[in-house]
């Protein structure tokens, strides 16, 4: 058959009519998955605001029945069965008992002050995360106690604006845009002088430590506007003045960061940080090996593990560090204890029945053994936990490690307080039983 230019043209003309089909095609198509990601996202909002109901039911059923969780009749009980039950949704819904806290402010607060956007978060079109900023905006407008009746008013003013203004931004609104029209309007509402704000900001003041990847962490400190660029300053002008070293190979970030830990920990003055932190060092890792010998290095002033690796270098309840951080870290130390593995382990396990007090070196194992809480799921430093007599000591439990375990001081508390049971396993991890009969579960080992 023979084409003729017209043919040509007609062809080329329905290749173009084909590929605009085409396209129009995938437009609707991806049109139709970004409806379908609102819908689910409508649908999100709207469990998250009856997650949050619910966990505030619980906990008001709790407080009518403080004795589901207590075991006797003393004063706080009614305290220790609230924070008993926020302690089993946070392990049913694996969540931290910060977070059940905070569902519960949500769902207390927000049908209450804030009408019109609740409404909106219950029919999901708008997420929680706008309902907790609000939150914590009417919250701080809301009238202290002992206000008067004018100061009422003016508070619930205020807080149906917050509520109007923000029903109104959750529409449209980014959470960081919401967040920052949200802080403008509280400034200008805010009844209270520029010093009693100052000082309620001052009684927030904290240290917070962040962990990061790498073996690092962000260490955040919420202080004065002036102290923080005092300490910006200080750090800057002493870095620029180790720069001029022409030795120097750090950046200028880099030696505000050792400036930084340096200063805090007191190197180099008479106040040195003498906490005790655990690391454990493979002997073998200290000699270059690839692989460790029988033994392991364990320095007094860390947190490691030899229990659990006998390969790594371990910060106790942290986790690995790399082996240059540990050589220095052996090189630093001052004085070290070598602790063998079983069979042979160089500290006292048992002791007298008539010794209620662990050793230090009872401790020490137990906190190397450990690392953490000994409880499912605790993150909490065994450096810093109670150690708990399994079978108790006033009932004959012998005070040796193979009885005691490191509990942090919450669930201390809550295995002498309330009718949660805590077993210890062969491995001595810790299985708690609540009063509902939920169990928790020893994750596997990495």
């Amino acid at each position: 058959m023979d084409f003729t230019t017209d043919d040509v043209e007609a062809d080329g003309d329905f290749a173009a009519v084909s590929v605009g089909r085409e396209q129009v095609d995938e437009t609707f198509v991806a049109a139709r998955l970004l409806d379908d990601l609102i819908q689910d996202d409508v649908a999100i909002n709207r469990r998250a605001a009856r997650r949050a109901v619910g966990v505030c039911t619980v906990l008001e059923h709790v407080r009518r029945h403080p004795e589901i969780y207590t075991v006797g009749d003393a004063a706080d009980d009614a305290d220790h069965s609230l924070r008993s039950a926020i302690f089993e949704v946070s392990l049913r819904l694996q969540v931290s008992e910060d977070e059940v806290r905070r569902l519960q402010c949500i769902a207390e607060t927000a049908p209450e002050f804030l009408p019109l956007l609740w409404a909106q978060a219950w029919e999901g079109l708008a997420a929680l995360r706008f309902v907790e900023a609000a939150v914590s905006a009417a919250l701080r407008l809301r009238a202290p106690v002992g206000a008067d009746r004018a100061e009422r008013e003016y508070a619930a003013e205020a807080i149906s604006l917050i509520d109007q203004a923000s029903a109104e931004w959750a529409m449209s609104l980014s959470l960081p845009a919401f967040r920052r029209r949200l802080k403008l309007l509280v400034a200008r509402l805010d009844p209270a002088s520029q010093d009693s704000k100052h000082a309620r900001g001052m009684a927030d003041r904290r240290v917070v430590v962040e962990d990061a990847d790498d073996g690092m962490s962000w260490v955040m400190a919420l202080v004065p506007t002036i102290t923080a660029l005092a300490i910006k300053r200080r750090l800057t002008a002493t870095a620029k003045h180790l720069q001029k070293d022409r030795r120097e190979q750090r950046t200028r970030d880099q030696i505000r960061a050792d400036l930084f830990g340096d200063w805090l920990c007191g190197v180099g003055t008479s106040s040195a940080v003498k906490t005790k932190v655990f690391v454990t060092i493979p002997a073998g890792l200290l000699a270059g090996a690839g692989t460790a010998t029988a033994g392991t290095a364990t320095l007094t002033g860390g947190a490691g593990n030899p229990v659990t690796s006998l390969t790594q270098a371990q910060l106790v309840g942290h986790g690995p560090i790399d082996p240059l951080t540990a050589q220095q870290l052996f090189l630093e130390a001052t004085a070290f204890r070598r602790v063998i593995t079983d069979p042979v382990r160089g500290v006292v396990l048992d002791m007298d029945r008539r010794t209620y007090r662990p050793t230090t070196a009872q401790r020490d194992w137990l906190i190397l053994r450990h690392g953490t809480c000994a409880r499912d799921g605790c993150t909490r430093l065994a450096l810093d936990a109670d150690l708990d007599h399994e079978r108790a000591w006033a009932r004959g439990g012998p005070t040796d490690v193979g009885n005691l375990r490191p509990l942090c001081p919450a669930d201390h508390a809550r295995n002498h307080r309330t009718r949660f049971h805590f077993r210890s396993r062969e491995d001595r991890t810790v299985e708690v039983t609540s009063p509902t009969g939920f169990h928790t579960t020893d994750p596997p080992p990495f």
